[in-house]
């Protein structure tokens, strides 16, 4: 159990880097033009502006955090555990923005506390292997495939589509990164070479998808569906191929599922809530179209 704490702790830690860092970028998204559809042409023009490369800086220390994280905990367990960077975002809104936090807010925190305890409590021991091979790239390529097929669409893309290509990237992403975390104790180069050029061009692609979203939508429109798809998608794929089994008795299935949905609804409420909206407007600073 000590190992899950100190995994969770390391989630959050991870999960602050991720929202703060998501804020910053949609903020500087927002100034670069649209050309309507997907393309990696976006990713080049936000290169050259140093907020952005800050935010993507945080986020890059959120991925080394995860993957700390993944190396105590198991995945059924740390990406629920990614819900607890929207309490530190929601004290930073009340603290630095002079917001307000309300019973909505309050009752938000305790369902993820709850939520994440639950999880915690019912989810499976944490396993360093997984599937075969052959197995995972059975399962792994046809999502991958799904993730990418908006590109050859062009300007027929629409923001429902870039967000669900986003949320679907980066949920692989985050399975891959338990797949690297178990190759980083298995100290398995071979197999840490080969997952981490797997991730940078997953990385790569997600952040392209959630970046061109956040052209068109609010924040509070693209995140919360890529949080859900994040926590759920990446479980789902460990309890499959990723090494994980499901609780020994029906009620804990039944108790793991509902504190892994209850984390869920309350992530999504944060989100949305009045503290965090604020915090994407002051990230968005002047509109000066400098870059």
């Amino acid at each position: 159990m000590r190992d899950v704490i100190f995994g969770i702790l390391l989630a959050a830690a991870a999960s602050t880097c991720f929202n703060f860092g998501l804020v910053i970028q949609a903020g500087e998204a927002r100034e670069e033009e649209t050309d309507g559809g997907l393309s990696l042409k976006l990713i080049l023009k936000l290169l050259r502006r140093p907020r952005w490369l800050a935010g993507t800086g945080l986020q890059l220390g959120g991925g080394i955090l995860q993957v700390l994280a993944l190396t105590l905990a198991p995945l059924a367990v740390v990406q629920p555990a990614d819900a607890f960077g929207l309490i530190v975002l929601l004290i930073f809104g009340a603290r630095k923005l002079g917001d307000t936090v309300g019973r909505r807010e309050l009752l938000g925190v305790g369902a993820i506390i709850v939520g994440v305890v639950g999880v915690a409590l019912t989810a499976p021991e944490h396993s360093g292997s997984s599937a075969a091979t052959a197995t995972l790239l059975l399962v792994l390529a046809p999502l991958a495939m799904l993730a990418v097929i908006p590109y050859a669409l062009g300007k027929r893309v629409g923001g429902t589509v870039m967000v669900l290509a986003a949320g679907l990237t980066f949920a692989l992403s985050a399975f891959m990164l338990k797949l690297l975390a178990d190759s980083v104790t298995a100290v398995s180069w071979a197999a840490i070479a080969a997952t981490l050029a797997a991730v940078g061009l997953l990385a790569v692609l997600g952040l392209n998808s959630e970046q061109s979203a956040l052209q068109r939508r609010a924040v509070g429109r693209v995140a919360p569906v890529i949080l859900v798809m994040e926590m759920i998608i990446p479980i789902l794929l460990g309890l499959l191929i990723g090494g994980e089994d499901w609780p020994h008795s029906t009620a804990l299935v039944l108790i793991f599922i509902g504190s892994l949905l209850l984390t869920a609804a309350a992530a999504v409420s944060l989100i949305l809530s009045p503290a965090a909206l604020a915090i994407e407007e002051a990230a968005k600073g002047p509109k000066d179209g400098a870059g």
